[in-house]
């Protein structure tokens, strides 16, 4: 099934990112000029973890001063007893971890000067796909976006992101790339240059916990990310979590639009999410949860659930929605350092819609579903081999959808790290026996692409 990416966004918002990325163009150009006056205002800032209490080394120019920004790890980090620096670079140990800045030496003993770190990044992704007899060149989910977050005990943080057809290609196949929409408006816009994908603020209260507020990764994803994104390509269909055509904004699933979230880590091993969805009325909010054990060291099970009400204008304008959209999921994920692993089920009510032409009209249909998604994935050195499987299964009871309509398909690829974020890919759908809302068979779909992600943090007064 072809998926298309739906709806950019407002002119506005494209206009205040657009400033963003200027201001940080200009960041290291004003910290020059102040350089010359003996002061430093930006600086390179790295990240250097010491895990299971072992020492480690990262090399690093250590020359003009270092100074811990923010301390990540699991153990306290002492200047010169859990870590320090030398010639050969940053050393850390016994679990201290952190973003070390370097520059001037008055940083090494005035970090706190620093208000925090902002950081560009990106992800270029572009494929070649061959499907049903043909062959496109298209985008894969080009993003890129801007984090910012201060020091100290109390911390606000901030991102924004943006998704960017490179080839503006009609079809994509990566259900990352969709855009925002409503749930069951059909969208004419096939292919915006941008989408917006993420617009967030929040403020870290330490062992406290954590509250954003924006349009933002859901308490859905925080279970169905184990699977959905973590492929090339290919996935999603079978964790509810990109609905109805969109970016699951609308359905506060996937890339949720206008929620507050809050999320906190209970005795570093327990991780629990709350989200509220306020989109203007009672009629259309929301809420949900999600909890996280991890049970031994890069193994956890996790589970959510959301319930989104909707409105009586979208209950007459989708056929078949008999009620509030509600969504659980189930799974459980591994993470080794050569071998990955992710679980998830999931189902949902009055939850997803496609659309149906019928008669001239097309006409948005909701049904039910219960689906199932595995991600595997082998790594030995610079090359991995990635394997999976997706289903959905539609409880159908529309006449207007084929009593046969499903998703089902097997997914194998290989990748192969030219650098450390820098990867060439292929990754093939097998499709078995899926058929389409109207009866049309599932196809078969091989590509092979590159990827490039890039980011850079500076920290600045």
């Amino acid at each position: 099934m072809h998926h298309a990416s739906s709806i950019g966004p407002l002119p506005s918002a494209l206009g205040m990112s657009i400033l963003l990325c200027l201001a940080g163009a200009l960041l290291p150009a004003s910290a020059l000029a102040r350089q010359s006056q003996g002061s430093q205002s930006a600086a390179t800032v790295i990240t250097c973890v010491s895990t299971n209490a072992e020492r480690k080394v990262c090399p690093a120019d250590t020359a003009a001063g270092v100074a811990l920004l923010r301390s990540t790890g699991q153990g306290t980090c002492l200047l010169g007893k859990t870590w320090g620096y030398d010639t050969a670079g940053i050393w850390v140990t016994e679990s201290c971890g952190g973003e070390f800045a370097l520059g001037a030496t008055a940083e090494a003993t005035g970090g706190d000067e620093f208000v925090g770190t902002f950081e560009p990044y990106g992800q270029l992704r572009t494929h070649l796909a061959a499907y049903d007899d043909t062959a496109e060149v298209q985008d894969n989910a080009t993003r890129v976006g801007i984090n910012f977050r201060t020091r100290g005990s109390v911390k606000m943080f901030a991102g924004t992101e943006w998704g960017v057809n490179l080839v503006q290609s009609d079809t994509q196949f990566n259900l990352s790339a969709s855009g925002n929409g409503d749930f069951g408006v059909v969208e004419t816009d096939t292919s915006p240059v941008f989408i917006a994908r993420l617009g967030f603020i929040g403020v870290d209260f330490g062992p406290v916990g954590r509250v954003a507020i924006g349009k933002q990764g859901s308490v859905h994803y925080d279970i169905t990310s184990y699977t959905t994104d973590r492929f090339n390509v290919f996935g999603g269909q079978g964790t509810s979590t990109y609905v109805a055509g969109t970016d699951g904004g609308a359905t506060g699933t996937g890339r949720a639009d206008r929620v507050v979230n809050y999320r906190n880590t209970l005795f570093k091993i327990l991780d629990v999410g709350v989200q509220g969805q306020f989109r203007g009325g009672k009629e259309s909010d929301g809420a949900g949860g999600s909890v996280q054990l991890t049970v031994l060291p890069g193994v956890k099970f996790g589970g959510a659930y959301t319930h989104t009400n909707w409105s009586q204008n979208t209950r007459n304008l989708v056929q078949g929605l008999r009620g509030d959209g509600e969504y659980a999921a189930l799974g459980t994920r591994i993470d080794w350092r050569a071998f990955q692993m992710g679980l998830v089920y999931s189902h949902q009510d009055n939850g997803d819609m496609v659309q149906v032409p019928f008669e001239d009209i097309v006409t948005p249909v909701a049904f039910d579903a219960d689906g199932v998604e595995l991600f595997l994935q082998g790594r030995i050195k610079r090359l991995g081999l990635i394997g999976g499987f997706t289903y959905q299964d539609p409880k159908v009871r529309d006449t207007l959808l084929d009593p046969d309509f499903n998703t089902k398909y097997a997914i194998l690829g290989a990748e192969w790290f030219v650098a450390r974020t820098a990867k060439i890919y292929t990754e093939s759908k097998i499709d078995l026996d899926s058929v389409s809302p109207t009866g049309a068979s599932g196809d078969s779909v091989f590509t092979i692409g590159f990827r490039y992600d890039f980011a850079f943090r500076v920290s600045h007064k």
